[in-house]
């Protein structure tokens, strides 16, 4: 038998009113618990702290705050701020500068309230002081020699530009490629704390090197022997025409590239019969130009008997032979301690009925050129070639006449270091080996033809 039951629909409505009051009552009851025990039940919270000097700039901080809270800040005044829900564990800071210092401990409890403290904590002694120089270099514009000159004991430092981070180098040089303004940073850690210097660096010129006009060059960004593609490594003792003393090889140990520099390097050692050995380079059959600009950033060597150069020979040399092929010398050094190391040569050598030829002398006012780097170029034209050092002129000469003829024709490039020969002479007692000629690059500009 199925037993329907009938519900009445007023009882029910009153039912749910009944409940309806019930839970509202009971959320009252709830509320008036939870303030009844905030205000009166929480055990009630203070902040406080403690410091102690582990040295003269470097500070432990303790926590004393009590009762109930759930994390403690500090802000230890010098824009620097820390939180923890550690309470029992100290908090160690470096004040690397001199100064008082307000430090606050804020503590928060479950229920939002900030309760807070402050305290000056001095320190006397500044510990690191971050600096640094920026130099544009005086012959590539777009060069800029970093060095790291702060003062005091730190754990690391690095240096940011261009999105670039080089760590641990007190000395650097740096490339900008194009004109304008950059920022330069070095950041200096100690005990987890950066401090930073940045300086503005203007560069006023875009990089020759990138412009239309280069027309060949050598950056020497590679590792190994010179580029084979561009570079012939000439081997042979046979005194090259000058009675020279070295043997040139084509080993890395007497031309090498790395670190954006090749360095020919003259070696005093037996072999192949002679007493040195060293190394000489060419673009023949490789490259060579006709009128133009070509330079070259060098370090030269110094010293009794070593004779470096930088130099172009005319391109039919193997035909017609020197001197009728032409040989244009922009820097040759005689090294020597009476004045040899402090002058350079160029000179122009042809053929006019016999051996000719014109050259000019460059000294520096201070120092030798094994001191630094230097950039010798030479602006060549149907009339004209001239010669500079550092970009002081100080050679000229009219070819324009017809016995020299020979330079209105395409040239190579030539580098070598020798030792001894006919005009430097050997060297003697206080000739120091091994000895090096480091070149930075190699540079041929060309106007572009007219169409």
């Amino acid at each position: 038998m199925k037993i329907i039951r009938h519900v009445n629909q007023e009882s029910l409505y009153k039912s749910k009113q009944v409940f309806g009051l019930s839970i509202a009552s009971l959320l009252i009851v709830m509320f008036i618990f939870i303030a009844g025990c905030k205000k009166d039940e929480i055990a009630e919270f203070t902040s406080g702290f403690s410091y102690e000097m582990v040295n003269e700039n470097y500070v432990m901080f303790t926590n004393e705050s009590t009762g109930e809270y759930f994390s403690i800040t500090y802000d230890f005044g010098n824009g620097t701020t820390q939180t923890t829900t550690e309470k029992k564990i100290p908090l160690f800071h470096y004040y690397p500068e001199a100064g008082e210092y307000q430090v606050t401990v804020k503590t928060l409890n479950y229920y939002g309230d900030v309760k807070s403290v402050s305290k000056t904590v001095s320190i006397a002694s500044t510990d690191v002081i971050v600096s640094f120089t920026a130099e544009v270099d005086p012959y590539r514009a777009n060069y800029v020699n970093l060095t790291n000159t702060s003062q005091g004991t730190y754990d690391s430092f690095k240096w940011v530009y261009n999105d670039v981070e080089v760590e641990g180098e007190m000395e650097i040089q740096v490339y900008f490629p194009n004109e304008g303004t950059y920022d330069v940073e070095l950041v200096i850690t100690k005990y987890n704390v950066d401090l930073s210097l940045i300086q503005q660096i203007a560069i006023t010129q875009d990089d020759p090197a990138n412009l239309p006009n280069l027309v060949w060059s050598d950056e020497f960004d590679y590792l190994g022997i010179p580029d084979p593609e561009k570079w012939n490594m000439e081997i042979g003792g046979n005194g090259w025409g000058n009675n020279e003393l070295q043997y040139y090889t084509d080993s890395e140990s007497n031309a090498m590239v790395d670190n954006g520099i090749l360095t020919i390097t003259a070696r005093e050692e037996s072999y192949g019969g002679r007493d040195y050995t060293s190394a000489r380079i060419t673009t023949e059959n490789k490259f060579d130009f006709k009128y133009g600009r070509i330079e070259a950033r060098i370090k030269l060597p110094y010293g009794q008997g070593l004779w470096p150069a930088f130099w172009l020979l005319g391109a039919n040399s193997s035909s017609v032979g020197w001197p009728a092929c032409g040989e244009i010398d922009i820097m040759e050094m005689v090294g020597g301690n009476n004045g040899g190391d402090n002058t350079v040569y160029s000179t122009l050598h042809w053929d006019e009925n016999g051996h000719a030829e014109y050259g000019e002398p460059y000294t520096l006012e201070y120092g030798i050129f094994a001191n630094d780097y230097h950039v010798f170029s030479l602006e060549w034209d149907s009339e004209t070639i001239i010669a500079y050092v550092d970009g002081i002129q100080f050679y000229l000469i009219d070819i324009t006449p017809t016995g020299l003829s020979a330079f209105q024709n395409n040239f190579f490039v030539v580098l070598n270091l020798a030792v001894g020969g006919n005009w430097p002479g050997p060297p003697n007692a206080e000739t120091v080996f091994p000895q090096t000629m480091e070149i930075d690059y190699v540079r041929v500009f060309q106007e572009p033809a007219e169409k």
